[in-house]
């Protein structure tokens, strides 16, 4: 399957994971300059801005683990822009979501919350 695929279908069931928890989803694929953020959903009064990682083999270690600070970076800074831009004051968090996926077998998700924090 091609990368891209994988990716689309990881953040598809990324979200449904979500869904099912209960979480609202506000966007996703939200595009700030050349920053991106997989899922900005709500969780009760919290918004959350998360970053979804898939991949169909654990060859070279989980999902979770290919996010990196520079990552993260980018995450917060395409964050503060959809905060400023919705107004909003409130409690916010970055969670990850790694999916792996292998043929013939059910995904796996595995869900960190609060998995970094920024710092201004």
């Amino acid at each position: 399957m091609k990368k891209s695929l994988i990716g689309q279908r990881g953040e598809e069931l990324a979200a449904r994971h979500l869904i099912g928890l209960g979480y609202t989803i506000l966007a996703r694929n939200w595009r700030s300059g050349r920053q991106e953020l997989d899922i900005i959903a709500r969780d009760g009064d919290q918004i959350v801005f998360i970053e979804v990682k898939t991949r169909s083999s654990r060859r070279y270690g989980y999902p979770v683990e290919f996010i990196s600070s520079t990552k993260q970076d980018h995450m917060v800074k395409a964050a503060t822009q959809w905060l400023m831009a919705q107004g909003w004051e409130g409690e916010f968090r970055f969670d990850l979501i790694g999916i792996l996926e292998f043929p013939d077998n059910p995904a796996t998700v595995t869900h960190v919350r609060d998995a970094f924090f920024p710092f201004f």
